[in-house]
């Protein structure tokens, strides 16, 4: 058998630290696809090879147009060192040490944009998400962002009228910031849907991943996300498939593929990125899971501008009772 050697383009800084520490780990092929493989590392852990699409957390970026069912099976065995991964078989090879590294987590370093700014970027990406095919969740764009009644007509999308009254229960629960309420209610919305990573879980990673960021942006004002983030994803271990687990664990931790980090950068740091562009990309991964990442988006892109309301009104008004509390003065 002819060994396929590939070359890695781009690899991701969580797997290479991985790499580093755990030389000639042994993984496992958990499920192949025509241009992507997960390795099963640990227990229920993912490493990604892909040479189309993009990079994701614990992921590669390699070359060439292979076709990786040709080459390797669920069950195969696969060895992971510093400088290539090889598959036990002979069947293919991939070199690192050229790969570019990638910074699959979020920088929360730069300067946030202004509340207005974060309401007319919200409100554009809204709208041109309600020009979008209605498509997976996206039917429940309007009830969801308090732009109107629930839109579905009786015959049309059964699927998303289904989840409609939980993942409105959500949103309200998160807008009315009651945690505990919103977190009991993930019980109804993880595993919901069809696919590697169902609708339900899609809108909860674009959630988890702007809490993780507001959390770090604003030290002390949230000091519940860590546990929600956490609980999430330990909720997700008996509830939804591996591949979204692993979505989940790193969204919890500032981490997504790299279209949804450049979007969510534009969002919530004023970068440079064209909005509708970025959109865009996010919108074609998968079958729907593209528009359900959006959705969420959106929702937790309103809850964050009035939170930030919220505590911007709660210190006027501590200013305003200490100033009245003050003694006055008779010159």
């Amino acid at each position: 058998m002819t060994m396929r050697v590939m070359k890695a383009r781009t690899i991701a800084d969580d797997l290479v630290d991985f790499l580093a520490n755990n030389h000639g780990c042994l993984a496992r092929v958990h499920s192949t696809f025509h241009h992507a493989v997960n390795l099963l590392i640990r227990q229920d852990e993912l490493i990604t090879l892909t040479n189309q699409g993009e990079i994701a957390p614990m992921g590669c970026m390699v070359d060439g147009n292979d076709i990786f069912k040709q080459y390797l099976r669920p069950g195969d065995e696969v060895i992971l060192d510093m400088d290539r991964i090889v598959a036990a078989n002979g069947a293919f090879s991939v070199y690192l040490c050229e790969a570019q590294v990638w910074k699959s987590e979020i920088l929360a370093d730069l300067d946030p944009r202004p509340l207005d700014e974060l309401e007319q970027t919200t409100h554009q990406l809204t709208e041109w998400l309600g020009q979008q095919p209605a498509l997976g969740l996206l039917p429940l764009l309007a009830p969801l962002t308090n732009q109107g009644a629930n839109i579905l007509q009786p015959d049309n999308n059964i699927y998303s009228r289904y989840i409609a009254n939980d993942l409105k229960d959500f949103t309200d629960a998160m807008l009315a910031s009651d945690w505990e309420l919103a977190l009991s209610i993930t019980d109804r919305l993880l595993g919901f849907g069809m696919g590697s990573t169902p609708s339900c879980d899609d809108f909860l990673a674009a959630n988890l991943l702007v809490l993780s960021l507001v959390e770090r942006l604003n030290p002390g004002f949230y000091p519940w996300v860590g546990g929600f983030c956490n609980t999430v994803a330990n909720k997700a271990e008996r509830s939804t498939t591996l591949i979204s687990l692993n979505m989940l664990r790193h969204a919890g931790n500032g981490k997504m593929s790299r279209s949804h980090q450049r979007l969510v950068q534009t969002c919530l740091f004023g970068d440079t990125g064209d909005l509708k562009h970025l959109a865009n990309q996010v919108l074609q991964h998968g079958a729907t899971s593209g528009g359900d990442f959006l959705l969420g988006l959106v929702c937790a892109l309103n809850w964050y501008r009035n939170s930030k309301m919220d505590h911007s009104k709660e210190g006027e008004e501590a200013w305003v009772e200490s100033m009245q509390s003050q003694p006055v003065s008779i010159l």
